[in-house]
């Protein structure tokens, strides 16, 4: 086991911003000298494409976890159950919530088998933490675990809540793809799933989104945000549907009310302190037939409980709400009101080793010695390093002779701080430096302005005096001279700009968003463009333009990756503000999509077209004005379908001999969108695309 090995599994995606990445955080900034081996869902992922990440899982990052002197979990991680790790290793579920509002784990299941996984990975876990004192039973019940396990010091994704934001600023960038949200409240209705998919259908249907808009939409503005597990209903096109907006926790902060009705969101959300309602039509069904609650769900709810459509519209209406409902309900599940639970977390267990405030267990020892972790290779890269110095020389160990009286201490830790104070105060006195000669140097400037103002006075004086022959004379020079200037300014300004709206290229990979169609054929846009992201390292995580996007370099070029989130039908609605906002031209933009007249594995590589029956294309070029955009198309027919509609093809899986053929042709859209951003789009149809088409009939 290796003290400075932190495994983190993140089995719950959050993008890099629930309590796992908090701690890291935390740690990092404390320089604790820790390498830290992230398991993610990503990772265990079974499929071709993955064939290398499943290797490393099983070898690097298996041999790493096992080997790990902490191991911290956000959800239930089964295998747990089936592993024989060392005494000396500490396992921490820090679960992807706080509080406890509806049951889950092992209050709610009923699956024998799974109760018994859920109890063996328990087994190997040493704690688990929660966000207050009122919810432990609730806990140890949950994950089927002693009380004693249960530490009750606080859920580190929430400090997120506490620290200050630019909310404006956020609401500004937002307000780009929905300038209908400008000057109004935001509401976010946020239902959670039903476990049905006949009752996850009707949460739509039994909100009437025309209603809100008539009554409501010219002072509020409605967003909606699905659970991942509804994939039955489907968002309105005419309401903002934030389902795959990456961060849920900056979304909170910038809604004024939230709608939920059964959700744990609302716990996180009453933090904040705002307004909550509680639209639960199906409330007689989901608390007779559903999982039920921890508290009683109509005493302790955060605000009032609306049942029909017309009561929640005049309960905005007349501000019908209860803020002091939300502080009760917000001090029911969390014990800390501030942004210190990752700072209490790590004190816990590589801190001071002091007993924390409600916790059952006792604490971990300290690291005194910490020191002896940091990274040999540190301390070989910075060998003159005055902070190394000072951790050797307070250690004991130094070989470049002694530091100061007052760093020659046998704290090292307190000997860097010490250090680094000094340098901070060091840096203040060379700011202030810096800012005095600034403004040393403005009153200079304006004493100089202020002559050359009274020079140019006297000088028009004498130019009064002069005959008027020679004023002309001087006049067209000046002129002439002004003349030359003003248009060279204008070619290089102009040249300037031609580049900069040129620097960008867009690549578009076309797609329906949610789960429901992943991996579908009709998907190959998205898949390419996850192609194209990995293999160039850009993170897809904005959500920008009625799309998802992400930016980075390919070939030396500036390259926005975008996935449109408006479903296929409706893609051109995405793609024609990107073409404003960067003012490209057509050429600029790369379409990359499904095309069922060509086999699978096949691409064909065009400058120009038409939309050829593609209900995308179609929308791209109506908003776009135009065809002549390059385009890649990827094969996913070619063989006859009998009796099969059209739509229930293309929304379908690959076969498993297709699949192959699939991972080739994606491959090779990648290297021809590289190609593209080089400018050398000519070169990629020569060696990527075919010849004569293939095309397929479906009877």
């Amino acid at each position: 086991m290796k003290k400075n090995q932190i495994t983190l599994i993140e089995k719950l995606n959050t993008g890099g911003t629930g309590s796992l990445f908090e701690i890291k955080n935390e740690c990092e900034k404390r320089g604790l000298p820790f390498h830290f081996n992230i398991i993610t869902h990503a990772d265990y992922e079974v499929s071709l494409r993955n064939l290398g990440g499943l290797l490393k899982l099983f070898t690097i990052k298996a041999f790493r976890m096992a080997t790990s002197s902490h191991i911290f979990l956000n959800d239930n991680f089964l295998p747990l159950g089936y592993m024989k790790l060392s005494d000396e290793t500490k396992v921490v579920q820090l679960w992807h919530g706080m509080g406890s509002f509806k049951k889950f784990g092992g209050s709610s299941e009923t699956n024998p088998e799974v109760l018994k996984e859920l109890k063996a990975a328990t087994k190997n876990t040493d704690h688990i933490l929660a966000s207050s004192e009122n919810i432990r039973d609730n806990y140890a019940e949950a994950f089927i675990a002693p009380k004693e396990k249960v530490i009750c010091i606080g859920c580190p994704q929430v400090d997120y809540f506490f620290r200050d934001h630019d909310i404006a600023a956020w609401k500004e960038e937002l307000s780009e793809q929905y300038p209908e949200m400008k000057g109004k409240k935001l509401v976010l209705y946020a239902p959670t799933f039903r476990g049905e998919e006949e009752h996850d259908k009707k949460l739509l249907e039994a909100f009437d989104f025309d209603a809100f808009q008539k009554e409501l939409g010219k002072d509020y503005f409605l967003m909606v945000r699905l659970h991942p597990q509804i994939q039955s209903a489907k968002v309105p096109d005419t309401v903002a549907n934030m389902t795959d907006y990456p961060n849920v926790r900056k979304l909170l902060c910038m809604t004024d009310i939230l709608i939920a009705d059964y959700s744990s969101i609302a716990v996180e959300y009453s933090l904040l302190n705002r307004q909550i309602i509680l639209y639960a039509f199906d409330k007689e069904w989901y608390l007779s037939k559903d999982r039920g609650f921890y508290f009683d769900y109509e005493k302790t709810a955060p605000g009032p409980i609306v049942e029909n459509m017309q009561d929640l519209i005049d309960c905005i209406k007349n501000k019908q709400w209860d803020i002091a409902k939300v502080e009760k309900f917000a001090h029911l599940h969390n014990d800390y009101f501030d942004d210190k639970s990752a700072e209490r977390v790590v004190d816990y267990y590589f801190g001071n080793g002091k007993k924390l405030p409600n916790s059952a267990s006792e604490p971990e020892p300290f690291y005194e010695e910490w020191n002896q972790y940091r990274p040999k290779h540190r301390r070989k890269r910075n060998p003159d390093s005055i902070s190394q110095n000072i951790f050797d020389n307070a250690s004991g160990k130094s070989q470049n002779g002694k530091l100061p009286e007052k760093w020659a201490t046998q704290d090292a830790e307190e000997a860097v701080n010490s250090w680094e104070s000094e340098r901070k105060k060091q840096r203040k006195r060379q700011q202030q430096k810096a800012r005095m000669q600034e403004k040393l140097k403005q009153q200079t400037a304006n004493v100089t302005k202020q002559k050359n103002k009274k020079n140019n006075n006297f000088i028009s004086g004498i130019d009064k005096l002069t005959s008027k022959k020679e004023k002309d004379i001087n006049k067209q020079k000046q002129l002439k001279l002004q003349n030359q200037e003003e248009k060279s300014t204008k070619e290089t300004s102009e040249e300037i700009k031609s580049r900069k709206e040129h620097r960008m290229k867009v690549i578009v990979g076309l797609g329906n968003p949610t789960d429901q169609y992943k991996g579908t054929r009709h998907n190959v846009g998205y898949m390419a463009i996850d192609c194209i992201a990995e293999a160039n390292r850009i993170n897809i995580n904005q959500h920008k333009f009625k799309a998802m996007v992400g930016s980075g370099i390919i070939g030396g070029s500036k390259v926005l990756l975008v996935k449109p989130l408006t479903y296929m039908n409706l893609s051109g609605e995405s793609i024609r503000p990107i073409m404003d906002f960067y003012k490209l031209d057509l050429s600029d933009i790369l379409v990359i999509y499904d095309d069922i007249s060509l086999e699978p594995g096949v691409l064909r590589l065009r400058t120009k077209g038409s939309a050829g029956g593609h209900n995308g294309m179609k929308s791209i070029i109506k908003h776009l004005g135009g065809d002549t955009f390059p385009r890649i198309r990827v094969g996913i027919g070619g063989e006859k379908h009998p009796g099969q509609d059209l739509a229930d093809y293309v929304l379908g899986h690959f076969k498993d001999d297709e699949k192959e053929l699939l991972s080739d042709a994606l491959d090779k859209a990648e290297k021809a969108a590289e190609l593209f951003a080089q400018d050398e789009f000519s070169e990629a149809m020569n060696k990527y695309s075919v010849g004569k088409k293939k095309r397929k009939t479906l009877e």
